[in-house]
């Protein structure tokens, strides 16, 4: 502002009065302008809100129908958060990572009672250790259906995950399969056609939540000092949220390994780191680096705006925990009543202990069974990790 107004008295005393006021006027034409585009595209952002949701439904019922009329109604799998599920082009095999349990199970769905060869499954294990972020996201149906619906409506921008990491690289344990490591499942479709699965389940090498702990670890620690919170946090936000499994998504929907929600938290943490408001694309939540960012980003402006005017570093966590996983207003109400209520529940945090804000926030009733086990979860698990909290520093 100062250079500005400088350079007007520079002006004004070069070329006059009238001048200057052209000027001003464009300026203040200028900035009316910039203040009706961002308003535009608020109501913009607001309206597709809605429509990302109904998209994403939409996507996940299309092919919870068309995987019923392939491999029987009991059999549907699609990816959530512990599970990714990934379909080759004709929709009779597929494979899914449960980075929960540490399995990988590979499935053949044919018309006869005819073995899968071993050799069918080692060439499959070899080709999920070598296959990397970028493809696979473009190999779970709905991933790949919503995106480019969403981005043929103009309802995101479309964003090329150049994740080149092969995400199940050491991860497998190696070994070759066998004929009796082969099990076979009879399904019957609605029009009574008898089909059958051939699958095989492979295990994770152990300790293979450590493992990916350790290869998320140089980032997390770099946004972790730069936002000021515990890895411990993070980590254990992450393993709560997806397993570390960076394809996990929910029903919210909500995507990767911290699970965010493009429609809130995403809109909100986007636009705390570049001032712009944004629907981000699945594609972009599923990049490892850009989901660790939004969600230590998150959990920041939690602690720092929505919580602010609580003492205790404990009680802010716990209750940032909590509001991570239900929303700030119904941590306020679990308190209050009312989920606007801010100062009221704040007062009431600080009068209480930390062990009281805890065991408030493991039953009060306002809260989901969900978001009472979550802060719990978050507790323990970070402990996992305190290790590394130093490490930030």
């Amino acid at each position: 502002m100062k250079k500005t107004f400088l350079s007007l008295l520079i002006f004004s005393s070069l070329f006059g009065d009238d001048i200057v006021k052209s000027m001003q006027l464009f300026q203040q034409e200028q900035l009316k302008n910039i203040s009706q585009i961002h308003h535009q595209n608020d109501a913009i952002v607001k309206s597709n809100r809605v429509y990302y949701g109904k998209i994403s439904a939409e996507a996940t019922k299309y092919y919870q129908n068309f995987i019923s009329k392939k491999w029987g109604a009991d059999n549907v799998k699609l990816s959530n958060i512990s599970t990714f599920v990934q379909y080759d082009k004709d929709m009779k095999s597929r494979q899914s990572i449960n980075f929960q349990k540490g399995i990988v199970t590979i499935e053949v769905i044919s018309d006869n009672d005819k073995t899968i060869t071993p050799k069918y499954f080692d060439k499959t294990l070899d080709s999920l250790s070598n296959e990397t972020i970028e493809v696979a996201t473009t190999k779970d149906p709905v991933i790949s259906l919503e995106s480019k619906y969403m981005v043929k409506k103009n309802i995101v921008q479309d964003y090329e995950n150049k994740q080149n990491f092969k995400f199940l690289d050491g991860y497998i344990e190696k070994k070759k399969i066998t004929k009796k490591d082969i099990k076979q499942k009879i399904v019957h479709l609605k029009d009574n056609k008898k089909k059958y699965i051939y699958y095989v389940d492979v295990k994770m090498v152990p300790q293979h939540l450590r493992k990916r702990a350790l290869e998320f670890k140089p980032y997390v620690l770099k946004k972790s000092a730069q936002y000021g919170l515990e890895p411990s946090v993070v980590f254990a936000t992450i393993q709560t949220e997806s397993y570390f499994n960076p394809l996990a998504k929910s029903n919210i929907p909500a995507y990767g390994l911290m699970q965010i929600v493009p429609t809130t938290a995403g809109i909100d943490a986007y636009y705390a780191l570049t001032k712009k408001k944004k629907l981000l694309s699945p594609t972009y939540l599923y990049n490892s680096k850009n989901n660790i960012e939004l969600g230590a980003k998150y959990i920041q402006i939690i602690r720092k705006n929505y919580l602010k005017g609580i003492t205790s570093p404990t009680k802010k966590l716990y209750c940032a925990a909590t509001a991570y996983n239900a929303g700030i207003g119904s941590l306020f109400r679990s308190f209050t009543g009312s989920k606007s209520k801010r100062k009221e529940a704040i007062a009431m945090i600080n009068s209480m202990t930390s062990d009281e804000v805890y065991k408030h926030l493991r039953t009060s009733k306002l809260l989901t069974l969900e978001a009472r086990n979550y802060v719990k979860l978050i507790r323990t698990r970070a402990k996992n990790y305190h290790i590394w909290d130093k490490e930030a520093l």
